[in-house]
């Protein structure tokens, strides 16, 4: 008996530049959606999306988790963010969704490296996804 430490490298790691907050959450969604997009119909759906923490980073891992979920759980591949509200304390946003097969490659969003910070042209989110 006994244990041992073996590397694992089951993770993929989203780097994100945009100019406003709103434009990283909605190409973190846009990301999401091409990875996990595969057979999709043309039959379009909206999700009124909610989340909620107060840092910028943990918000960004919120979301990406609930567009997992409604991956997993309704078929629905995150297209487009027809609209997004940002506050304090969370965010508020409609999803346009394709449904569809999406691959079941993420298992869930890590906080191992994750950040949200202002950069020079904007700001820059870093997220690793455990997949």
């Amino acid at each position: 008996m006994g244990y041992r430490w073996v590397e694992h490298t089951a993770e993929v790691e989203l780097e994100i530049e945009a100019p406003t907050e709103e434009a990283a959450f909605n190409e973190a969604a846009h990301a999401l959606g091409e990875l996990v997009g595969d057979d999709l119909r043309q039959e379009w759906i909206s999700r009124e999306v909610s989340v909620a923490a107060d840092d910028r980073a943990v918000l960004l891992a919120h979301w990406l988790d609930e567009l997992v979920y409604l991956a997993e759980t309704e078929d629905l591949v995150p297209d487009e963010v027809e609209r997004i509200e940002l506050s304090g304390h969370g965010l508020r946003a409609i999803v346009r969704c394709r449904r569809g097969n999406p691959r079941p490659l993420v298992r869930g969003v890590t906080y191992h490296q994750l950040s949200f910070e202002r950069a020079d042209h904007g700001f820059r989110a870093t997220v690793v996804l455990d997949v």
